[in-house]
């Protein structure tokens, strides 16, 4: 399992975030120790929302977004056998960088044989002017189970006369592997005005995309058609489910925010019960 990340002595406090966490058994539930945690991250604790031995964690970023050049880190391990829900509070809006400092969020979560993760994230949101990177990478054990969301809006589409694709750069990596093997390897780059609106061609018009992807060894045959028939009564513009063995991936586009979390929430619904033994519900967040 990993082990905690230190601070660098560079570090400029309250510009780099950094949360290492261990999800353990005890007590006959699991339970999520903060490591160690470095403002702007606070640590709040979790709760249990299904009433189970399931902890759902609401990370808390206080500083309220990413100023230019500003850095999170969230460093995880969930031993074997258990169980988490990891969410956000709120979206991750990366703000203008006028001086061409690039601002990081960096997540990395291991997953141990047995145990299940649910990482639901909301979405970042690249503000004009800024420049952006963006990498999750999930680890799993052979044996482990995974329902992992990662979203992204084109920016403040209704603010003032709209900023969809005003951001200067976005380099967004999110990774899945089992056992050293990768699964999926899902990277957006785009860097200056032309490959900006390359990636907005790209996207069809849609100024939300969403990919949501699902592992276990015994995910149900069918699946992934009942999922596309879930999506089909979203409000998302494009949307669909693959397969390939155990792995299920999901893609989303939509016109805003409310039609992929809508969307988003139906692969929920059909993954839940195979990947955690639950139906899926709104995630409460206060």
């Amino acid at each position: 399992m990993a082990a905690v990340v230190l601070p660098h002595e560079d570090w400029i406090v309250g510009k780099h975030a950094l949360m290492n966490l261990r999800a353990v058994r005890r007590r006959g539930r699991t339970e999520i120790d903060p490591r160690s945690w470095r403002i702007p991250y606070q640590w709040q604790g979790c709760h249990y929302q299904d009433h189970d031995d399931q902890p759902f964690l609401l990370l808390i970023n206080a500083g309220g977004g990413f100023v230019e050049g500003d850095v999170a880190e969230l460093h995880g391990t969930l031993e074997p056998e258990t169980r988490a829900l990891i969410t956000t509070t709120a979206a991750s809006k990366f703000y203008k960088c006028p001086d061409g400092a690039t601002s990081r969020e960096l997540v990395a979560i291991e997953v141990g044989d047995g145990a299940t993760l649910e990482y639901c994230p909301d979405e970042s949101i690249p503000f004009a002017r800024s420049r952006v990177q963006r990498r999750t990478h999930i680890a799993l054990a052979p044996d482990a189970r995974l329902f992992a969301t990662d979203m992204i809006a084109a920016g403040r589409i209704h603010h003032g006369a709209g900023e969809a694709f005003a951001f200067d750069a976005l380099d967004s990596e999110f990774k899945v592997t089992v056992d050293d093997r990768t699964l999926l390897l899902d990277r957006l780059i785009a860097d200056g005005p032309d490959e900006v609106g390359a990636l907005r061609r790209l996207w069809g018009g849609a100024s939300h995309a969403a990919t949501v992807v699902a592992y276990a060894q015994d995910l149900p045959a069918g699946l992934e058609e009942d999922i596309e028939a879930r999506l089909a009564t979203t409000a998302a513009t494009a949307a669909g489910a693959s397969r390939a063995g155990n792995f299920i991936v999901c893609r989303i586009l939509a016109d805003e925010a409310w039609a992929y979390h809508e969307a988003v929430f139906a692969c929920w619904t059909a993954l839940r019960p195979a990947i955690a033994g639950k139906p899926a519900r709104p995630i409460r967040k206060c």
